[in-house]
């Protein structure tokens, strides 16, 4: 079976913690043959650590080198464009991480490279893998809610994953963390509700004792033609948590993607009768689904979402078709990203004026 050839840039957190182990679940159709970062020392300990052959500290030399089919750009959002351009300049497709890169203009030149070379580029939307969004999104193709009439989104993130950390990269973001955790939000809106033309933000500084962290509290309306998702993004606690609630006119969905549930509700009165059969209804959907996924993830059984994403993108390359998620994709959701930092940055300075 013929394989593709992968390179990664960048040892950080996401390589160790999502896409090498994804790439070495995948080895009967990637392979993974080297890696690159600046500190030469951290990639030579992922590589030790995870039986990666070769490491490189220069990304033109690892490329020269390895003539590899597939780059895996997991760096701070600041140097995907110059990356993703360099790569594709040596005839390599790109998977690159979210957000896709700081700006449409650099979007944009990541989209022209990939028309020009004729290569594809992926960016990874990781969160569209859950099983429990893609079947969502089976089921509202599928007319079980009607037509989309909203979306609420819920996500928490713990204080110590970046909040507490000044040096963690994020806080040099434009918007500070909400730079690094509202690509979710936003490209699982643009999944249900495909254009965004407005949106308004409430944010909230309440941890003092971290200045370098610009809010911890968000609030965020996401205003489509027809339709409005409304995010909640919290760094204020030790809990994960990412939910999502997709609201129909026949019904409702509601995802707790960490748990891979998911609820499909209905009440449409509110009589003792319709109620009660409405909870059946639910406890029943939740006590299968609970027995069943709690054996999965508990043993390990659920394939990553960043497993699900590589594996379909070397499909994609091998098969000459198109990537699970498209340049022009991210660049949509770094548009609205956009939107939403420039909200905050202009209430912020009214503020402080």
């Amino acid at each position: 079976m013929e394989t593709v050839c992968s390179v990664i840039i960048g040892s950080g957190l996401i390589a160790g913690k999502k896409h090498i182990p994804a790439f070495r679940k995948l080895r009967s159709k990637t392979e993974l043959v080297a890696i690159c970062d600046l500190n030469l020392a951290a990639a030579k300990e992922v590589a030790d650590r995870f039986g990666i052959p070769r490491t490189y500290s220069d990304v033109g030399e690892m490329l020269n080198t390895e003539k590899p089919d597939l780059v895996d750009i997991c760096t701070p959002p600041q140097t995907h464009t110059r990356l993703a351009l360099e790569a594709m300049r040596h005839g390599c497709h790109v998977l690159v991480e979210k957000p896709m890169a700081l700006t449409v203009a650099d979007c944009d030149q990541i989209v022209q490279a990939s028309e020009e070379y004729g290569l594809q580029v992926c960016v990874g939307h990781s969160d569209l893998f859950y099983e429990p969004f893609i079947k969502a999104r089976r089921m509202v193709a599928n007319g079980a809610i009607g037509r989309v009439s909203g979306m609420r989104i819920f996500l928490s993130t713990p204080t110590d994953y970046m909040t507490s950390r000044p040096e963690h990269w994020a806080h040099k973001l434009p918007g500070g963390v909400i730079g690094e955790t509202g690509p979710h939000i936003v490209y699982m809106t643009l999944a249900f509700i495909p254009h965004i033309r407005n949106v308004s933000v409430d944010a909230l500084k309440v941890m003092n004792n971290y200045p370098w962290s610009s809010f911890e509290d968000y609030r965020i309306n996401l205003i489509g033609d027809d339709a409005i998702s409304s995010a909640t993004v919290v760094y204020t606690t030790d809990q994960w948590s990412a939910k999502v609630e997709v609201l129909g006119d026949k019904g409702f969905l509601m995802l707790d993607l960490e748990s891979m549930n998911v609820l499909r509700y209905r009440r449409t009165e509110l009589k003792p009768g319709p109620v009660g059969l409405s909870l059946l209804r639910e406890s029943a959907q939740l006590a299968g689904a609970l027995v069943s996924n709690s054996i999965r993830v508990a043993t390990r059984r659920v394939r990553s979402t960043h497993e699900a994403i590589i594996s379909q993108f070397a499909d994609s390359i091998l098969a000459g078709s198109e990537p699970p998620v498209s340049a022009e994709e991210g660049r949509e959701a770094v548009r609205v990203l956009n939107m939403v930092v420039d909200n905050i940055e202009s209430k912020f300075a009214t503020k402080t004026a």
